[in-house]
C-alpha cells in the first residue's frame, strides 16, 4: 500500500519517521523541499542515504524523489555551485523563444537529476484567464507561462520534452486548471467556476494536447473545487468526474496520476485528511501525496489498506495503479546510477550560467518607457542633487531554508558581516544587492533605499522622496498586497504635487519621476498608465531574485534595450469534446468504514442524530439508555461508522441486528437472520457513497462474519427509529432513499408491514363501557403470563396460518427473546427480574383457559428497552426520564379466532393501559 503514497518530512538528516516510512511501510516517494535543504551536497548526501536504507529494506526500484523547482522565485533548492537560478514559467514565456526554453529545462534536468531528484513537479499547464478578476493573480500569477493558450502549450510541451529526454519524470500541473481560479472566502479554497464545456474548451487544451503526444509523465489534481462540474465534491482530486470522466476516459490519460498534498484545512474540517486519502484513490489517483504529519501519513497507509483488504475499492483499480505506477518506476535509473550519482563538471555548469543570463535578459519586459532612461533627471556634475530612491516592499521569501542553527537563507541573503551595522528585518535584504549594483553601475549619482510596509509612508519616506529625482517604486502581487497601491498612489502625489515648488534657496523642485517596477505580475500596474496625474514607466522583471534584478539597471539607464513581452494577454479557445454530466460513468468514492466504538464515537452519534432532526437538540444524552444499551450488546448487534478521522466527526452510520434462533436453512445449514435497522448519512455529506460503502460494509459483515442467509430492511424488533419512516413519508427525499436500497437489490415487491407508532397521553383515559360489556358477553379473560413459553408452544404448528412467524412479523423473535431471557439463571436475568418494568399479558379462552392473544408492556426502566430507542425521539418534552413511558408491543391474536381479533385487540390493549395507570 505504501506505493500509493508521496510523503514528506521535516529534517535535513534522516529522522526516525522517515526511515520507518521506508522501512516498514514501503512507501514510494518522497517529496523533499525548502525544509529539507541546506544545501546542494546536503540534498545529495540525504536522498543517497535514504536510497540506501531503501535498498536494504528489499525494494526492487529505487525511491522516486520528487521535488518543487519551478523556477524564479519558486525554487525549493537553492545553491551557488550545482544549482543555476533559472527564470519562472512567465518568464520563459515573456522571453518567448523555443529554443532557448528547451536548453533551460533540459539544464535544469540535469542538474536535479545530479543531485538524485527523479521526478520533477511541473510544467505548469494552467492559463491566466480574465485579468479584470483579481484573484486570478493571488492564486498562480507567474508560475504559469501566459495569459493564452498558445504561450502555455508551446512551452509546455517543450519543458515535458526537456524533462522527458533528460531521463526526469515529468507531472503536469494543476489539473483541472487554476487560471481562473478564485478564492472562496468561506471555505479558504480556490474554486474554478467554468462549466465541463468552458473547462473543454480552454483549462484543458494543453492536457489534452501533450497527452496525445504522450508527453506527461504524470498529472497533478488540484485540491481546488469546481461546482459547475461536480458540486458534491469540495476538492477536484476526490472528485470521480475530474478524474475519473475526464482525466482518465475523456482525455485517456494512462499515466500516473497525483493528488494535491491533502494536508488541506478545507479537507480536514470535513472529512479528515485520511478519508481524504481514501476518496482520492478511490476515485484514480495513484499516488496520494502527504507533505509532513507521520501521524497521519501512517494512519492514512493502514486505513487504504484496510479498505482494500475488505475490497471495498475494487481489485482491478488496485492492480490498474500498482500497474502504472510500477511503469513509471521502471524509467528511474538503476540502483547501481542513484548510489554513484555524481555532480556535472564545472565547464557544463558554467555553460548552465550562460544559459540562465541570457534567459532572464530576453525575459525582462519594458511595459511603459516613461521616464527613462533616468540619466535624463541627473544633472552632471551634481552628485549631491543626483538622486534616486529605492522604495522597496518587505517582502517574505517565498523558499527559504534553515541551517543547523536555525539561521534563515534564501535566494537574495546577504552576508551577515558584510553589513553588521544595518539592522534589517527578515526579507528585507532582498533588495540589497539591486541596491549596491545600481549605485555602482555608473558615477554621478547616489541611490538611497528604504523599505514601505502596509503602513504607509512616513515623513522619513516623505523627506526622501522630496530629496530625490527619481523615485523606484517596487511592488510585488498587489492583490495579495493591496497596501502597496495605496502606497503608490501617495508617491505619486507627492512626486507631482513638488513640481511648482522651490527649495530655501529659491530654486524650484521640479517634478520627481516615478518608475513602477513589478518583481511579479506584469498586470499590477497594466493599466494605471497616468498615476497620480502624469505618465510612469513600468517594467517587469517577473521574480524577485538577483538574477533577474540584476538587469534593471543597464535597462533604466537606456544602455540596454529589453524586448520581453507580457506573454499573450488575448486567449485563443479550441473546441476539443464535451462533457455531459448526464453521460457520465463515475467511479465511486471510497470510504474507511469502522466499527462503532461508544467510547470514541457516542457523542459524536448523538450530534449526528441532532443535526439530521432524529433527536430533538434539547435532549440529554442521559435520557438516552435504550440507544446505550443496543449499543452495548455486541453479541447480536453491530454498528459501522464512517467518521472524520481528525475530528471524529460521524459522517454516517448503519446499525444491524442479527437475530441467531432463525429456522432458515440452506443445504442442511442453518443460518441467521438479520435487521439491517438503520443507515444514516449526514445530510451535507450525501451523494458521495458514505452510504453506498456503509451498506456494503454492513451486509458483508452480517452475510460473511454472521453467516446470515436473509436480510431485513427496517423491521420493527429491534425499532431504531420512527423519525422519518421511509414507508410511511411518502417525500422526495425519502423516494430517492429508496431508489437508493433498490439499487442495492433490496426488495420492495412483498407485502411490508410497517406499524406507526405514537405517543399517547393516557392520564386522564379511561376504558369504554361498550367494550367491557362485549368482553363480558365474550367471557375473555385477561392475566399475566410468567413463561413466555407458554405463547410461544401455542402456536406451535400453526406456521401455515399464525402471522407470528410470518417474514413480516417480528412477533416470534420478540417472545423468543424473552423465553430465553426467562430460562437463563437468575443472576442473569435481564427482562424478568422481579421490578414489574415488564410482564405479558395473556388473553385467555375462558374454558380450557388457551392463550389466544397476548402482547408485552414495559417502561423506560426495563433492559428490554433496548430493542425500542426510537421511543426517545418521541419528545423530549415529555419523556425527561424513563418512568415516564410505557410501551405496548408483541401483539398477536390466534387466527382461529379471526371474528373475535378486534374485541380481543381492544381487550388486551386496554387491559395492559389499565395495568399501566
Amino acid at each position: 500500500v505504501g506505493n500509493f503514497f508521496i510523503v514528506g518530512f521535516e529534517g535535513t538528516t534522516v529522522t526516525k519517521e522517515i526511515s520507518i516510512l521506508i522501512s516498514k511501510y514501503h512507501v514510494s516517494s518522497i517529496i523533499l523541499s525548502g525544509k529539507n535543504f541546506i544545501n546542494a551536497s546536503q540534498a545529495k548526501s540525504l536522498i543517497q542515504d535514504l536510497q540506501t536504507i531503501a535498498k536494504k529494506s528489499g525494494y526492487k526500484y529505487p525511491l522516486i524523489f520528487v521535488i518543487d523547482e519551478e523556477g524564479g522565485m519558486l525554487n525549493s533548492l537553492f545553491d551557488g555551485d550545482y544549482v543555476t537560478q533559472f527564470p519562472g514559467a512567465m518568464s520563459m514565456g515573456a522571453a518567448g523563444i523555443t529554443d532557448l526554453a528547451y536548453k533551460v529545462y533540459r539544464a535544469m534536468a540535469k542538474e536535479l537529476k545530479s543531485i538524485g531528484f527523479s521526478m520533477y513537479l511541473g510544467p505548469v499547464l494552467d492559463i491566466l484567464k480574465n485579468t479584470s478578476n483579481t484573484f486570478i493573480q493571488q492564486m498562480i500569477g507567474v508560475r504559469a507561462y501566459g495569459y493564452d493558450l498558445k504561450s502555455t502549450l508551446k512551452l509546455g510541451e517543450v519543458a515535458a520534452k526537456a524533462f522527458k529526454d533528460e531521463g526526469v519524470l515529468n507531472c503536469g500541473k494543476h489539473f483541472p486548471g487554476y487560471g481562473s481560479a478564485t478564492i472562496n472566502s468561506n471555505f479558504e479554497l480556490p474554486m474554478i467556476f467554468e462549466s465541463a464545456d468552458q473547462l473543454f474548451e480552454f483549462n484543458l487544451v494543453p492536457y489534452i494536447e501533450l497527452i496525445k503526444e504522450n508527453l506527461l509523465d504524470s498529472v497533478l489534481v488540484g485540491g481546488c473545487a469546481v461546482p459547475g462540474v461536480n458540486n458534491n465534491d469540495l476538492h477536484a482530486c476526490l472528485s470521480p468526474t475530474i478524474v475519473t470522466n475526464i482525466l482518465r476516459e475523456k482525455l485517456q490519460f494512462n499515466g500516473v496520476v497525483i493528488s494535491e498534498c491533502l494536508l488541506l484545512e478545507a479537507l480536514d474540517r470535513n472529512f479528515g485528511v485520511v478519508q481524504g486519502c481514501i476518496s482520492a484513490f478511490s476515485v484514480g489517483c495513484d499516488l496520494i501525496m502527504l507533505c509532513s504529519n507521520f501521524d497521519i501519513q501512517k494512519q492514512a497507509i493502514m486505513a487504504l489498506k484496510s479498505v482494500i483488504e475488505d475490497q471495498l475499492i475494487s481489485p482491478t483499480i488496485v492492480n490498474k495503479s500498482l500497474e502504472r505506477i510500477q511503469n513509471l518506476q521502471q524509467k528511474l535509473p538503476s540502483w547501481e546510477e542513484v548510489l554513484t550519482t555524481q555532480f556535472l563538471t564545472p565547464d557544463i555548469l558554467a555553460y548552465h550560467k550562460l544559459l540562465s543570463k541570457k534567459a532572464y535578459e530576453k525575459s525582462i519586459t519594458l511595459i511603459r518607457d516613461a521616464g527613462m532612461p533616468i540619466s535624463k533627471y541627473l544633472r552632471a556634475g551634481v552628485e549631491n542633487e543626483n538622486t534616486v530612491l529605492m522604495l522597496t516592499p518587505l517582502i517574505s521569501p517565498l523558499y527559504e531554508t534553515v541551517d543547523s542553527n536555525g539561521v534563515k537563507t534564501h535566494i537574495n541573503s546577504i552576508v551577515s558581516h558584510d553589513y553588521g551595522n544595518l539592522n534589517l528585518n527578515y526579507g528585507e535584504d532582498v533588495f540589497i544587492k539591486l541596491g549596491e549594483l545600481l549605485s555602482s553601475y555608473k558615477p554621478g549619482y547616489k541611490v538611497l533605499h528604504t523599505s514601505y510596509n502596509s503602513n504607509g509612508l512616513t515623513s522619513f519616506h516623505e523627506e526622501l522622496i522630496l530629496r530625490s529625482k527619481v523615485i523606484l517604486f517596487f511592488c510585488a502581487e498587489t492583490t495579495n498586497n493591496l497596501y502597496q497601491v495605496g502606497v503608490s498612489k501617495h508617491v505619486s502625489m507627492l512626486c507631482n504635487s513638488m513640481a511648482n515648488k522651490k527649495n530655501s534657496l529659491g530654486r524650484s523642485l521640479g517634478g520627481k519621476k516615478m518608475i513602477i517596477i513589478s518583481v511579479a505580475s506584469p498586470t499590477d500596474f497594466l493599466y494605471d498608465i497616468n498615476l497620480g496625474g502624469s505618465p510612469t514607466g513600468y517594467i517587469c522583471t517577473y521574480d524577485y531574485t538577483i538574477n533577474a534584478l540584476c538587469n534593471l539597471p543597464k535597462i533604466l539607464f537606456g544602455d540596454f534595450k529589453a524586448t520581453g513581452k507580457i506573454p499573450g494577454l488575448s486567449t485563443h479557445v479550441l473546441q476539443n469534446g464535451i462533457v455531459q454530466n448526464s453521460d457520465n460513468k463515475h467511479r465511486k468514492h471510497s470510504w474507511l468504514v469502522e466499527t462503532f466504538s461508544y467510547k470514541r464515537d457516542w457523542e459524536n452519534l448523538i450530534n449526528l442524530l441532532k443535526n439530521n432532526n432524529y433527536l430533538d437538540y434539547s435532549v440529554k444524552d442521559t435520557s438516552l439508555t435504550s440507544l446505550k444499551r443496543l449499543l452495548f450488546d455486541t453479541e447480536n448487534h453491530r454498528s459501522f461508522v464512517v467518521r472524520n478521522t481528525s475530528s471524529n466527526t460521524i459522517l454516517g452510520i448503519s446499525s444491524a441486528w442479527v437475530y441467531s434462533s432463525s429456522d432458515l436453512q440452506v443445504d442442511g445449514k442453518k443460518l441467521n437472520v438479520a435487521n439491517l435497522m438503520f443507515l444514516l448519512v449526514d445530510k451535507n455529506k450525501r451523494n458521495i457513497s458514505i452510504g453506498n460503502h456503509l451498506y456494503s460494509k454492513t451486509i458483508k459483515y452480517l452475510f460473511e462474519e454472521r453467516a446470515c442467509g436473509k436480510i431485513y430492511l427496517g423491521r420493527n424488533f429491534p425499532k431504531f427509529t420512527i423519525v422519518n419512516d421511509l414507508l410511511l413519508n411518502f417525500t422526495e427525499e425519502n423516494n430517492n432513499a429508496l431508489n437508493f436500497f433498490k439499487s442495492l437489490g433490496c426488495d420492495f415487491s412483498g407485502e411490508t408491514v410497517i406499524p406507526e407508532v405514537k405517543g399517547h397521553d393516557i392520564s386522564s383515559w379511561q376504558v369504554a363501557e361498550n367494550l367491557v360489556r362485549q368482553l363480558q358477553v365474550v367471557g375473555i379473560m385477561f392475566d399475566i403470563c410468567k413463561n413466555p413459553g407458554d405463547i410461544l408452544s401455542s402456536q406451535k404448528g400453526k406456521h401455515s396460518s399464525s402471522n407470528f412467524y410470518s417474514s413480516e412479523s417480528d412477533l416470534y423473535e420478540v417472545y423468543l427473546e424473552l423465553y430465553k431471557d426467562f430460562c437463563s439463571q437468575n443472576d442473569d436475568t435481564q427482562y424478568f427480574d422481579g421490578s414489574g418494568n415488564l410482564d405479558i399479558i395473556v388473553a385467555l379462552e375462558p374454558t380450557k383457559r388457551y392463550v389466544v392473544g397476548s402482547l408485552v408492556v414495559f417502561n423506560g426502566k426495563s433492559k428490554f428497552s433496548k430493542f425500542y430507542p426510537c421511543l426517545e425521539s418521541l419528545g423530549s418534552e415529555k419523556l425527561t426520564n424513563q418512568n415516564e413511558y410505557a410501551c405496548i408491543t408483541g401483539h398477536f391474536i390466534d387466527p382461529l379466532y379471526t371474528t373475535l381479533s378486534e374485541v380481543f385487540k381492544l381487550g388486551l390493549i386496554c387491559t395492559a393501559l389499565m395495568y399501566v395507570k
